[in-house]
């Protein structure tokens, strides 16, 4: 406990508050982008369904047809904004925190973090003291993967306290209608994908540490990490392959959706857009599985490579 304590003080440096701060303001600057598409997509929408005449439209079969296809679109064209506004109650913001520090932006500051926290060691010469003091090499790697990982929960929390503050503002200047979603709808979603997060997280975490104790420095963690996770996301849209890569795992785990969302929503992830939508959707428990064998498996072979290891400067 004490040498996770030491860890986590370790953090406590500008680089972890600027990728934390860098994140929120990316959470913001999305959600303002899209309550504004939202807010885009009900400009020049009928404010009522028109009357026959207004429709140039005798009375009759023809008539009604034509209002309920101008019905049907209005709904449509109000489901998107009462969704993005539902996305930015202070309660319901917690899955949106979620999703994108369990997708590609959250990956990419795991790399920085890890980089800076593990690979750091490496590159500022410190690891052969730190061994000195805790020589118990697999505590070591431990504590700090368990930092590495309360570090990815401060930076979704970030996500979200941003997001709690700034969302019912974005909402009420874009002109968004009510969502009607009571708080503890809004509470039961964001508290279901953000504890999916944690796992996902986690295994960011270990990619992190494996890249780490594999390249020995700051800047070859940070790369390799951003590049495996990009790689897992290339082959995940193979439809050979893409059921077998962690890509997919975090995907079924999280319940991202595959493909493309609507221009006029905010997007939930930025993780199933690069994946494939053939095939049938891999499920929480394939996902569960792949994601817990991911983390066991990472943390034994950086262990092994870590313990044998020769630790000099």
């Amino acid at each position: 406990m004490r040498l996770l304590v030491a860890e986590l003080a370790k953090l406590v440096r500008p680089v972890t508050f600027g990728v934390a701060g860098a994140a929120a303001v990316f959470c913001v600057l999305l959600a303002a982008g899209g309550a504004h598409n939202a807010e885009v997509n009900t400009q020049g929408a009928p404010a009522h369904v028109p009357s026959c005449a207004d429709l140039q439209a005798a009375p009759g079969p023809s008539c009604a047809r034509a209002q309920a296809r101008v019905r049907a679109r209005l709904r449509q064209i109000d489901a998107g904004p009462r969704q993005v506004a539902g996305q930015l109650t202070p309660a319901a913001a917690g899955a949106e925190a979620a999703g994108l520090v369990a997708s590609l932006p959250g990956a990419l500051a795991m790399a920085l973090l890890s980089g800076a926290h593990v690979g750091g060691e490496w590159s500022g010469r410190t690891m052969k003291s730190l061994l000195t003091q805790h020589g118990r090499r697999w505590q070591v790697l431990a504590a700090k993967l368990a930092s590495l990982w309360l570090a990815g929960v401060g930076l979704m929390a970030a996500c979200w306290a941003a997001l709690a503050v700034a969302g019912p503002v974005l909402a009420r200047l874009n002109h968004l209608p009510d969502p009607r979603q009571t708080a503890g709808q809004g509470l039961s979603l964001a508290g279901s994908q953000a504890a999916r997060a944690l796992l996902v997280l986690a295994a960011f975490a270990v990619i992190g540490l494996l890249a780490a104790v594999i390249t020995r420095g700051t800047i070859g963690t940070t790369a390799t990490m951003a590049g495996v996770v990009i790689a897992m996301l290339a082959v995940a849209s193979l439809p050979a392959a893409g059921r077998w890569t962690p890509a997919t795992w975090v995907q079924g785990w999280m319940g991202f959706p595959a493909g493309l969302a609507s221009i006029t929503a905010l997007p939930t992830n930025f993780w199933s857009r690069f994946i494939g939508a053939g095939g049938a959707p891999p499920t929480h428990l394939y996902g569960l599985t792949g994601l817990a064998a991911l983390i066991i498996a990472g943390f034994a072979v950086a262990e092994g490579i870590f313990r044998r290891a020769d630790i000099g400067g």
